[in-house]
């Protein structure tokens, strides 16, 4: 290794002399004069980072040497490494180093790194200090010692402060304090002006100046100061943030873009320097971005209520609601009430069908004309489709205050309407009368009249929209429509060939030209006209929906479907054409046809409402209730409160006898749509559990004729059999099951009979009952329950005429394996008995019936196997366990028998005296 064969190969870049010095660190022997030699001379040629090697090997050479680390600290100073500074400007201070030309620097470097406390240690009048130099040493010691509240100090230091001799601008700032210091800021001011007059690029002015202005109010001088600052210390970081932050506050956002992007150089994650870009981005319309800084300033732990509203506000902007719902939510408890900020959060929460939420936040605006009426109608609308009239009738009332325009008057109305709120034609009226022009609310308007009945309005409104668009077809339509359901068939005629010579008839103008022809009896021609129309417009859902309707009633559907079928299979994109057609196979009792259709539709929330309704209906139908269940869950969660869905899952949960969920879900669904026929359905689900008091506080408050319907007379038998009155519970179970013959009916009927003391009367209605409905297996099993007493083979036939419904029926097979067995028909006993066993392998009552029959067969060890398998479980039953007992003891397993008598306590007089016998006949 030589010196010279290395400086060849390595060139003279900085990187290249850090190498090459510590390479030759360890193999030469330059001494700390060297070392400091060529550190003065990397320092002349700005090769800062050489030069602070070479001054580190000085200091190793020479540990004790004052030069070298006074040297490197006043490099490290001009780096604005203060806080390296102020170690090695101590380190040179205590070997011996001058204090005079030390402390200048450690107190810039003490100054600049906010160490205070050392700062106000610090001798300003060292010996060999110029009268400059202390001014400024102790201007800073000055501001350290208010910094720390030392007030009496300070003043005491201004006041030997004062005696210095000398014209520096430093004196001037020291005479500027008398000022800070009695809070006197308008003096300060006036003082601190004047200085920068004499020294307009010294920081320290500048700062002092920039902070007063601050102080008092007046950020756009502050910001100019700063931005000279800036300007002549580019490199000053902490002022460069101020500064960033001052022009954010005043808005000054042009100038802030390149402070703040520089900054971001240095640190792309810092938190504050992110929120300031999204402001910016946000400002220059750029909100994706703004959005993206912002979120960044989240994930870094900046989430005031500030950066929240400036990222909701931008993703709003974007449409991306589901962040703007995010962000927004985080700060709306702490904004004030009618803030933008809420409209934007609820019309997000809106976009995403967050429709209850948002009707919480909207609970909060007051609502201004022009600017919430749309909002609130949007609301009332989602709410309403959703089946929520109670959220939906508030945000109606909300929008009736700021609804002005006619189309915000045209919205309303139709929700009004949709609400059963009559008002709803006044405001349709107000916006035909401010918007004439207006096809939507002039349509609008004429469906409501028709719609209430109202047809010399309707008609009066078709003419004036008439007269006024002489060339639109549409009011001649409706004139003709009107002119149909009043049997003035020949006006009609007229008004639909004026309409169809305008060239904005198209389709309607034939729909309403066939329907005509049906209103006059003239099916043949109306069927002939419609199919005209087919054969050049073979996928039309409403020409073929009017086609199948005309074919349905001559019985000859099968044209119709057939033709729907082949348009479906060439276009099975089209819903609207898959619908109608499942409803086609639907009414022509091809349930499994139309199952198969709607089983490839998942639903969601773009699905019309017909498919949801079709569908459910179907899968009830077809008594798939699994399909059945998953649907209309799936149905709920988009449509919660939909009146449609809710009784399809009521009827789910009522067979299922669920009747605790149904009262769940009856009451979840009332609480935001109130509703007679749900009501009503409470009391139904209240009786279902044996609570009468809540149901009767239902049906005492219907009408009388309510009272009468024979469903609630249902409720209200069950409630007397519930208070223990069955005589009153008669005559109503009788009027329930005379509208509805159903099982449920039956069996409440025989209740009411039996504890009214009718017994012959309920088992002869059960037996009628059961000969006229035999799919009705719950009643057919109790009727073969009281046969048992009466007629033995009568209940073995039922139980057998059972059976061919349902051949699992656990219990009807075990009661009539014990019956054969009672018979001493064996074979037919032990087939029942197994069949019984192998659905319910650990029902002790069927494992007994086998073992008895096993026993009667002489197979008394193929008995005691089945005994030994339900052993081990609690045998609730004491003659099963007898049973077991008895069966131990004829095998002469006396042991075993003796611990499970007395391992048993038995309840009843009849199982106390077996077990005595047992024990006695075998002397156990």
């Amino acid at each position: 290794m030589t010196k010279q064969r290395t400086n060849k190969l390595i060139k003279r870049t900085t990187l290249a002399v850090m190498l090459t010095s510590a390479l030759l660190s360890g193999c030469s022997e330059k001494s700390m004069e060297s070392h400091l030699a060529d550190a003065r001379n990397y320092a002349s040629q700005q090769q800062l980072d050489a030069a602070i090697v070479e001054y580190k090997n000085a200091i190793q050479k020479g540990p004790t040497a004052a030069e070298p680390r006074f040297e490197l600290g006043k490099l490290y100073l001009q780096q604005n490494n203060y806080v390296a500074a102020e170690k090695e400007l101590n380190k040179a201070m205590d070997l011996g180093h001058p204090v005079s030309q030390v402390i200048p620097l450690l107190s810039v470097a003490y100054q600049q790194s906010g160490a205070e406390n050392a700062l106000a240690e610090v001798d300003y009048r060292a010996e060999g200090m110029t009268a400059v130099e202390s001014a400024e040493v102790g201007f800073y010691k000055l501001q350290a010692l208010m910094q720390l509240g030392k007030k009496e100090e300070a003043q005491a230091l201004l006041a030997d402060l004062s005696t210095l001799d000398t014209s520096s601008v430093y004196k001037g700032l020291i005479d500027s304090y008398a000022f800070v210091l009695e809070n006197d800021m308008e003096g300060a001011l006036a003082a601190t002006e004047a200085l920068r007059e004499q020294a307009p690029t010294n920081k320290d002015v500048l700062q002092q100046l920039a902070k007063i202005y601050l102080q008092n109010g007046e950020p756009e001088k502050a910001a100019e100061v700063y931005g000279v600052y800036v300007s002549q210390f580019p490199d000053d970081v902490t002022s460069k943030f101020a500064y960033a932050a001052l022009l954010i506050e005043i808005r000054d956002l042009d100038n802030a873009q390149p402070i703040v992007d520089d900054l971001l150089v240095l640190n792309e994650n810092h938190p504050l320097l992110n929120t300031f870009k999204g402001i910016i981005e946000s400002a220059n319309e750029n909100y994706a971005k703004a959005l993206e800084h912002l979120e960044i300033a989240v994930q870094n732990g900046r989430s005031d209520q500030v950066v929240r509203l400036v990222a909701g506000f931008s993703a709003y902007q974007i449409q991306d609601f589901e962040a703007a719902q995010r962000h927004l939510t985080m700060v709306a408890s702490s904004l004030p009430d009618n803030h933008p900020g809420l409209r934007m959060l609820a019309d997000s929460m809106l976009q995403l069908g967050e429709n209850d939420e948002a009707l919480e936040v909207l609970a909060r605006v007051e609502g201004e004309q022009g600017v919430d009426a749309a909002l609130f109608s949007k609301a009332s609308y989602q709410l309403l489709r959703e089946g929520n009239v109670i959220g939906a009738q508030q945000m109606v009332e909300k929008s009736e205050g700021v609804s002005t325009t006619a189309e915000d008057l045209s919205r309303l109305g139709v929700l009004q309407l949709s609400l059963n709120d009559i008002d709803g034609l006044v405001n349709l009226e107000q916006a035909v009368e401010q918007a004439p022009e207006s096809v939507t609310s002039q349509a609008t308007l004429l469906r409501a009249y028709i719609a209430t009945n109202q047809l010399e309005k309707a008609k009066s409104a078709a003419k004036e929209w008439h007269e006024a668009s002489p060339q639109t077809a549409a009011p001649l339509i409706y004139l003709g429509n009107i002119a149909t359901a009043e049997g003035a068939y020949q006006e009609a005629a007229q008004y639909f060939d004026k309409a169809s010579a305008l060239d904005d008839a198209g389709n309607e103008i034939t729909y309403s030209r066939t329907k005509l022809l049906v209103a006059e009896g003239k099916k043949d021609n109306a069927e002939a006209f419609i199919r005209t129309f087919i054969d050049k417009n073979p996928s039309d859902v409403q020409a073929l929906a009017l086609w199948f309707a005309l074919a349905m009633e001559k019985g000859n559907a099968d044209a119709v479907i057939n033709h729907a079928q082949t348009q479906f299979n060439e276009n099975k994109s089209d819903v609207n054409l898959r619908l109608l057609l499942a409803r086609m196979y639907s009414l022509n009792n091809q349930l499994d046809k139309t199952v198969s259709l709607l089983t490839a539709v998942e639903g969601d929330e773009s699905s019309p409402q017909a498919f949801w309704n079709l569908k459910g209906q179907a899968l009830i139908a077809s008594n798939n209730v699994n399909d059945a269940t998953a649907f209309f869950d799936r149905w709920l969660s988009f449509y919660p409160q939909d009146k449609n869905a809710v009784l399809g899952k009521l009827l789910i949960v009522d067979s299922q006898k669920q009747f605790k969920q149904g009262l769940e879900l009856t009451n979840k669904v009332l609480s935001k749509r109130p509703d007679a026929q749900l009501t009503l359905l409470k009391a139904y689900f209240y009786s279902r559990l044996g609570q009468s008091k809540p149901a009767w506080e239902i049906i005492n408050n219907v009408s009388e004729e309510v009272k009468s319907l024979p469903f609630v007379r249902g409720v209200i038998a069950r409630l007397h059999l519930i208070d223990k009155v069955p005589e009153q519970a008669v005559d109503h179970a009788k009027a329930a099951y005379d509208a509805t013959s159903n099982s449920d009916n039956a069996l409440l009927l025989v209740a009411a009979l039996e504890m009214s003391g009718k017994k012959e009367q309920a088992f002869s209605f059960l037996q009628k009952h059961v000969n006229t409905h035999n799919n009705d297996v719950q009643s057919a099993m109790l009727l073969a329950e009281r046969q048992i007493g009466k007629d033995r083979a009568a209940a073995i036939d039922t139980y057998e005429l059972i059976l061919t419904k349902t051949p699992d029926n656990f219990v009807v097979l075990n009661n009539l394996a014990y019956l054969a067995f009672e018979d001493k028909k064996l074979k037919r006993a032990e087939e029942l008995a197994k069949k019984a066993v192998s659905l319910q392998r650990e029902n002790a009552d069927a494992v007994d019936t086998l073992a008895q029959i096993y026993i009667a067969k002489g197979e008394k060890a193929e008995a005691l196997k089945l005994y030994e398998q339900i052993s081990t479980a609690p045998i609730a039953n004491d003659e099963v366990y007898l049973n077991h007992v008895a069966l131990l003891l004829e095998l002469d397993k006396k042991a075993l028998a003796k611990r499970r008598l007395a391992s048993r306590e038995f309840t009843s007089e009849a199982a106390k005296q077996r077990a005595e016998s047992l024990k006695q006949q075998y002397g156990v």
